[in-house]
């Protein structure tokens, strides 16, 4: 599936939030968006703050438009409110535990360890980004992954990472679970998921 690989800072200037995920975004250098600076402010319409909000969950996650559509129809669908639903169903994702776990500094390298065999889930490879992990599921590297240079440098960088409540970790394993579904309280609050509903629901 096609996604962007442009630089990943440049969308972090365009939404005025840092998506991307990097220590040293640009976003903290040059706060205005790119290009041409504009002769006079124009004001942003209440439908176009709500196709804002939408972007920069898509770009964080590293979602294309189609499939992030499916993700809130799968909302949509479950009891609880839908923004709710849908910041769940994307904090679920495997690249994004694997992220969350500390076993990658951002999520974009977190999919890459994924696609490239480095992730077990319940003891078995999985290389698909976007699978569901579910409550009670074991993830961790590979025996090949383990084997590394990576695994070696993430055992010291691991201890000064944050991990979210529903996720327990072994950072001397580099393993592990997740203990509970996310709430409300664990999304990123740069993100507006009611807006994002806003936005499907006309």
């Amino acid at each position: 599936m096609a996604r962007y690989r442009g630089p990943k800072c440049r969308k972090c200037r365009r939404y005025g939030a840092s998506i991307c995920g990097s220590a040293r975004c640009a976003l903290t250098r040059r706060s205005y968006p790119p290009g041409p600076r504009p002769a006079r402010r124009r004001k942003v319409s209440d439908r176009g703050l709500q196709i804002i909000e939408k972007q920069k969950v898509r770009f964080a996650y590293g979602v294309m438009e189609k499939q992030f559509r499916r993700y809130y129809l799968h909302a949509v669908a479950r009891p609880g409110p839908t923004g709710d639903e849908l910041m769940r169903e994307l904090e679920q994702r495997l690249d994004n535990v694997v992220y969350r776990m500390g076993l990658g500094s951002t999520r974009a390298q977190a999919r890459q360890l994924v696609t490239h065999g480095h992730v077990a889930v319940n003891g078995q490879k999985l290389d698909i980004p976007s699978a569901r992990v579910r409550v009670g599921w074991q993830v961790g590297l590979t025996p090949r992954g383990a084997r590394t240079e990576y695994a070696k440098i993430l055992k010291e960088e691991i201890r000064g990472r944050d991990v979210p409540g529903w996720l327990e970790v072994d950072r001397e394993q580099l393993t592990g679970r997740v203990a509970a579904e996310p709430g409300p309280g664990d999304i990123d609050p740069q993100f507006n998921p009611s807006a994002i509903v806003e936005y499907y629901s006309r």
